[in-house]
């Protein structure tokens, strides 16, 4: 069930997913839909009814994805990019969260890449991936965040530079640590036009908050330590009050729903959480192009300083 804490607009999409023996998802079309009713939470869901109209349903050829590297593009990481069998409405950064670029998030990528997405997944983590409690609390506690932000705008470049991988929008999508820095680049990363994070931070604080950059898409655990109800409205108040375009939702999972490998992993309401964040690629997708200035000659000697020092 989705509980809404802020009327963000109609779901006029959502995806459908058909489940194997093995309980792994799979994406089976676009439908139309809407929430179904009032949500719970501070306001009611959009009550109005979309068109019946739906999106034609997946190509037959399946979008496989390919690790590339992104040091054209500032930094010396990897990626995992997949590309739609049709002309793309717009790429997506994935920012995986502490289990590292891992099957499930490159399962993502092309899932989101059969729904017509150019998608790449950026790896924050030095090409760790693990399951291991232990190891994942080591991975947050020594994140460097410059470095993370740094592969961000690596992926968003990509976007906005490649010749050939070139698109109008851009939008991120992070879960967990991955989420952490997703936020951060809605503060503040022109390249951006849209963000989603999943299961991630909060902020109570009005001098934390301040202006964003990007629109943002919020989804939290219902039941969170930190993402409490109050918490969460404090926030959404604070955001409106900075004049940013921000939306926050609850789902009724523990932090983890989206991924298999997680002890909350919640297929059913990772369903629900995805008919947010699918409308509003959506929304992102049909926003008017911005004039964007590419980088400068300036600019792209600065990187190259930069590199020889790092």
């Amino acid at each position: 069930m989705l509980a809404m804490v802020s009327v963000w607009g109609r779901l006029v999409a959502a995806d459908t997913y058909t489940y194997d023996s093995d309980n792994n998802r799979t994406s089976k079309a676009i439908a139309a839909t809407n929430s179904g009713g009032p949500a719970r939470g501070v306001s009611n869901a959009p009550s109005d009814s979309t068109d019946s109209t739906s999106d034609s349903t997946m190509s037959a050829t399946k979008p496989v994805g390919r690790t590339i590297t992104l040091s054209d593009f500032g930094a010396e990481d990897l990626a995992y990019l997949c590309v739609p069998t049709t002309p793309p409405t717009l790429g997506i950064v994935l920012v995986p969260d502490v289990y590292g670029l891992d099957s499930f998030t490159k399962a993502e990528a092309d899932r989101l890449a059969a729904m017509g997405y150019l998608v790449l997944a950026v790896d924050i983590y030095n090409g760790h991936t693990t399951t291991d409690p232990g190891d994942m609390a080591s991975i947050t506690a020594n994140m460097n965040a410059e470095s993370a932000m740094k592969t961000l705008d690596s992926g968003f470049r990509f976007f906005r530079e490649s010749p050939k991988f070139k698109v109008d929008h851009i939008v991120a999508m992070g879960w967990g640590t991955g989420a952490n820095y997703v936020f951060q680049a809605a503060r503040e990363d022109k390249l951006l036009d849209g963000a989603i994070t999943f299961y991630g931070p909060v902020e109570t604080q009005s001098t934390r908050v301040g202006k964003f950059v990007a629109p943002l898409c919020s989804l939290y655990p219902e039941k969170d330590a930190v993402a409490t109800h109050d918490n969460v409205m404090t926030f959404e108040n604070l955001m409106k009050a900075a004049g940013n375009d921000f939306s926050a939702w609850f789902i009724a999972a523990g932090s983890g729903w989206s991924n298999p490998g997680s002890k909350t992993y919640n297929p059913t309401e990772d369903k629900e959480a995805w008919k947010v964040a699918v409308p509003f690629l959506i929304r992102i997708a049909a926003e008017p192009v911005k004039d964007r200035k590419p980088p400068s000659i300036i600019d792209k000697a600065k990187d190259g300083i930069k590199k020889i020092f790092e």
